[in-house]
């Protein structure tokens, strides 16, 4: 009986080695095959969806994969799209169409979106709607510019950031934003300061909302300082 057991467990080991060793031949030779088989080059190759990057960093990707569709996935295509780009591709998928000429392939692309650019030690950072941050060659600085000494800082309460992009608008030019306070310009010479991004809550940002609307309507203010207590002091007012 113990030597069947360990006649078995030599089986075991035996085969085991066998199977390691046939999945690094077919980890090879497969590879090499379909490389050298004209059905699996890619025929054709449509990209649809960009707007700044060029077709040609796409096309550069696709190449690295030999132009064997079988091997190409649109994971590994975003990750490497990204790590070229800087993390401006949001989404890409792949589409195989068979036809009479062959495969075909359909790659669509979904840029990140800037809505703001975050400035810090004169590098250039982009922030879509999301709060994901990246960087781009291909795309000019997008108002309104914030400056700050900590890209944390923006990144870890963006969703009060983008409330208040949102509530004054295009008018918003610049932004500065500390650990003391955020302090905003607009496009018709309005500054308003307020407490800092992380203590931006939706009462302070009614705050906001509530003096632009009175500014709107007296056009002779020329500073906002919005509290934390919730008081408004409007300056440079002039006389009428």
């Amino acid at each position: 009986m113990k030597k069947t057991g360990r006649q078995g467990k030599w089986l075991g080991y035996f085969l085991f080695v066998l199977w390691l060793f046939s999945m690094g031949l077919s980890g090879f030779f497969i590879p090499y095959f379909t490389d050298n088989i004209d059905f699996f080059k890619i025929k054709a190759l449509h990209i649809e969806g960009l707007e700044t990057i060029p077709p040609e960093v796409v096309v550069d990707e696709i190449t690295k994969f030999k132009n064997n569709w079988l091997f190409i996935n649109s994971t590994v295509l975003l990750k490497n799209l990204n790590t070229k780009t800087k993390n401006s591709v949001k989404n890409a998928k792949i589409e195989r169409i068979f036809s009479k000429k062959g495969v075909e392939l359909r790659v669509f692309v979904e840029e990140r979106k800037p809505i703001a650019t975050v400035i810090k030690d004169d590098v250039v950072y982009f922030f879509d709607k999301d709060g994901d941050i990246f960087q781009s060659e291909y795309i000019k600085v997008v108002k309104p510019l914030v400056y700050t000494h900590d890209l944390e800082l923006v990144s870890k309460d963006f969703n009060n950031l983008k409330a208040l992009i949102e509530i004054v608008g295009h008018r918003l030019e610049e932004l500065y934003a500390t650990n003391l306070n955020t302090i905003a310009y607009t496009n018709y010479g309005l500054k308003i300061i307020m407490p800092p991004i992380f203590l931006l809550d939706k009462q302070i940002l009614e705050n906001v909302v509530d003096a632009l609307k009175v500014y709107n309507i007296d056009m002779n203010a020329k500073e906002l300082d919005v509290n934390i207590q919730g008081l408004v002091i409007i300056r440079g007012v002039r006389a009428r």
